[in-house]
C-alpha cells in the first residue's frame, strides 16, 4: 500500500497582471540550471574613432565595483580570426582558440510584432534579408517571433542564407500589432484616460503620468519573452549577439513633465523593467544591438488637435516620447557593449553589427560568486592612455532560488515542461467562490525522486514548489516561490509519495499550469503541465 504523507498549506495567486503567454513548436534548450561560472568581455578599443589592435592582457585594467580584478582569460580577435591564443579554462562559455581560428557570430534575431507597424517591420526584415550573403561561413542565425501571446522560433541555428531567407519572408507574412498600439499611444498623446492626465492644455504646464496597466502589460510581455529568448538560446559556442527588433517600447515607468513658459522638461526614468533582460544577455555573454523597426517619426499632426498652441505641445510631447523609447534601446546596447540602430542605420543592420563585432578583445575573469542577487559593475580600463574602451556594464550574482524561478517562467512561457526523471499526480477540489473562485490543489510527490537526509529526528527533503500559471486570455501571475520541508521518522520505502495540499485563487477561466517542485539538496526538478478549466 502507497504510503502517502499530507503537508498543508495556503497560497493564493492573484491573476491580476495582463500580460501574454508563449507557445512554439520546436524546443529550444531548458531544463537546466545556468551553470555561470566566468564572465566574459568583448571590449573595443578605440582611440579617436579608430579601433586599436594589438594589445595584451597586460594593457589592461579590469575593475569590478571600483576594485581592480585580476584578468583570467584573454584572446584577440581580428577581421573575424583569433590573433592570439586563447586561454579560457574548461568553465569558460567560449571556444578554446589558436591563432589564424575563425570565430563565428551567432546572430538571434527577434521580432517585436506587438508594438510593430508590418510596414515598417517588413522593411526591415527585408533589409536583413538582402544582407544574408555577408554572413560568414562560421556564422549563425536563430530567428524567433512573438506577437504578444506566442513565441514562435522561426528558425534555429542556421548557415543556410537561402533557409534564413525564406525564414524572414514567412516571418513578414506575420500580423503586427503597432497599429493598435499606435491608437493607445495617440490617446495617451491627447492626455485622456488610458495614460496622462490631462490638465486643459494649460499652455504654461502639462504633466505625463504614468500609462495604464495594459499598455505597461504589453512592454512587460516583450521584455520577457526577449528575456526567456536568451536563455533557450544560451548554450552557443562564439560570439553571440541578438538583434532585438523593436517596433518602439513606452516607458512603463515615465514620470515627466513640460513648462513651456521657461522650456523646462524634465524626465525621470525607472528602468528596472530592464534589468532582467540586460542581466540575462550580460551573465549568458550576448551583446545586444537594438533595431528601432519605425525610424524616425514625424512629430506633428495638427488633425488630431483644436488650435496651433495644442499642437505645439503635442509636438513636443511627441519629440519626448521618442526620445524616451530610443533611450531605452540605448540602453539596452550600453549595459551589453552593444550599439543601438536608430533611424537609417536599422536598414543596414548585419553590415553595422558585424563591423562592431569581428575585432575586440576576449576578456574573462571569474568573479567571488556569492548567489546574492547583487548587481556588479565593470569597468575596463587601457593602461596609460585615454582611449576609449566599449563593454558590457555589470553582471548579477543570481540566487540559486531566483535562476530556478527564470527556469520556471521560461519554460512556462515556450510551454514547455522542464525535464525531470519522474512524474507526479495534480488533484484539483471543487472551486469555490464567483469571478473568482478558490480552488483546492493536491500535488502528490514520489519519495524515491527526492534526496531525504537522515537526521536525528529520520530524514528531511528540503523542497520548493512553484505553480506558474496563464490563463486563456494569456494573463498569468508572478511565480511564488514555496519553501517546505517534508519528514519521515523511518526511510522512505519505493512508492510511497507525499501530499502536498495548497489552494489557487483564479478567475473563471481555462488555465494553463506548469507546476514545479525543486530539490534544494541534490538540485533536481520534477514539473508537470496540467489544464484547469473553471
Amino acid at each position: 500500500m502507497t504510503n502517502t504523507r499530507r503537508i498543508n498549506t495556503w497560497l493564493f495567486l492573484s491573476l491580476l497582471a495582463a500580460f501574454p503567454a508563449f507557445a512554439q513548436d520546436e524546443s529550444p534548450s531548458f531544463g537546466e540550471i545556468l551553470d555561470v561560472r566566468v564572465i566574459n568581455v568583448e571590449a573595443v578599443v578605440t582611440d579617436g574613432g579608430v579601433r586599436v589592435q594589438g594589445l595584451g592582457p597586460e594593457d589592461f585594467r579590469l575593475l569590478v565595483d571600483g576594485q581592480e580584478f585580476p584578468i583570467e582569460y584573454f584572446t584577440e580577435v581580428e577581421g573575424g580570426y583569433a590573433v592570439s591564443p586563447a586561454d579560457f579554462g574548461e568553465d569558460a562559455t567560449v571556444p578554446a582558440l589558436r591563432p589564424g581560428d575563425a570565430v563565428g557570430t551567432r546572430y538571434l534575431v527577434f521580432i517585436d510584432d506587438v508594438f510593430s507597424i508590418k510596414s515598417y517591420r517588413d522593411r526591415v526584415l527585408r533589409s536583413l534579408q538582402s544582407q544574408l550573403p555577408a554572413l560568414g561561413p562560421d556564422d549563425s542565425m536563430a530567428v524567433v517571433a512573438f506577437d504578444g501571446r506566442s513565441i514562435d522560433m522561426l528558425s534555429s541555428w542556421s548557415h543556410s542564407a537561402t533557409q534564413l531567407e525564406r525564414v524572414l519572408e514567412e516571418a513578414q507574412a506575420r500580423p503586427a500589432q503597432g497599429l493598435q498600439r499606435l491608437q493607445d499611444r495617440r490617446i495617451d498623446t491627447l492626455g485622456y484616460d488610458y495614460g496622462y492626465t490631462r490638465v486643459a492644455y494649460d499652455p504654461r504646464y502639462y504633466v505625463g503620468a504614468r500609462r495604464g496597466s495594459r499598455t505597461q502589460a504589453y512592454v512587460e510581455g516583450v521584455l520577457s519573452a526577449a528575456t526567456s529568448t536568451l536563455r533557450g538560446f544560451a548554450k552557443p559556442p562564439g560570439r553571440k549577439v541578438m538583434l532585438l527588433l523593436s517596433g518602439g517600447w513606452p516607458n512603463v515607468q515615465e514620470d515627466w513633465a513640460f513648462d513651456s513658459a521657461v522650456d523646462y522638461r524634465v524626465w525621470l526614468g525607472d528602468r528596472t523593467q530592464l534589468e532582467p533582460l540586460m542581466d540575462t544577455a550580460n551573465r549568458l555573454g550576448y551583446t545586444l544591438y537594438p533595431i528601432d523597426v519605425k525610424g524616425l517619426e514625424s512629430h506633428f499632426a495638427g488633425a488630431e488637435v483644436g488650435s496651433a498652441r495644442e499642437a505645439s505641445l503635442v509636438r513636443e510631447i511627441r519629440t519626448e516620447r521618442e526620445w524616451m523609447e530610443e533611450g531605452l534601446l540605448t540602453d539596452l546596447a550600453r549595459e551589453t557593449g552593444g550599439k543601438a540602430l536608430l533611424d537609417g542605420a536599422r536598414l543596414s543592420a548585419i553590415e553595422r553589427v558585424m563591423d562592431d563585432t569581428r575585432s575586440y578583445y576576449w576578456i574573462g575573469f571569474t568573479p567571488d560568486w556569492r548567489e546574492n542577487d547583487a548587481r556588479h559593475r565593470i569597468k575596463v580600463e587601457v593602461r596609460d592612455k585615454g582611449w576609449k574602451v566599449r563593454t558590457r556594464k555589470s553582471f548579477s550574482d543570481l540566487s540559486r532560488q531566483t535562476e530556478v524561478t527564470m527556469m520556471v517562467e521560461s519554460a512556462q512561457l515556450f510551454h514547455l515542461p522542464l525535464a525531470s526523471t519522474a512524474d507526479f499526480k495534480v488533484t484539483f477540489g471543487k472551486p469555490e467562490g464567483g469571478r473568482k473562485v478558490v480552488v483546492p490543489v493536491l500535488v502528490e510527490i514520489p519519495l524515491d525522486a527526492l534526496t531525504l537526509l537522515p537526521g536525528a529526528d529520520g530524514y528531511t527533503a528540503q523542497l520548493e514548489l512553484r505553480i506558474a500559471v496563464t490563463d486563456d486570455r494569456g494573463q498569468r501571475a508572478d511565480i511564488p516561490v514555496i519553501p517546505f520541508e517534508l519528514q519521515s521518522e523511518t526511510e522512505p520505502a519505493s512508492g510511497d509519495t507525499a501530499a502536498y495540499a495548497t489552494s489557487l485563487r483564479l478567475r473563471r477561466r481555462p488555465h494553463q499550469m506548469l507546476i514545479s517542485i525543486f530539490d534544494r539538496t541534490s538540485g533536481e526538478m520534477l514539473s508537470k503541465e496540467v489544464d484547469l478549466s473553471l
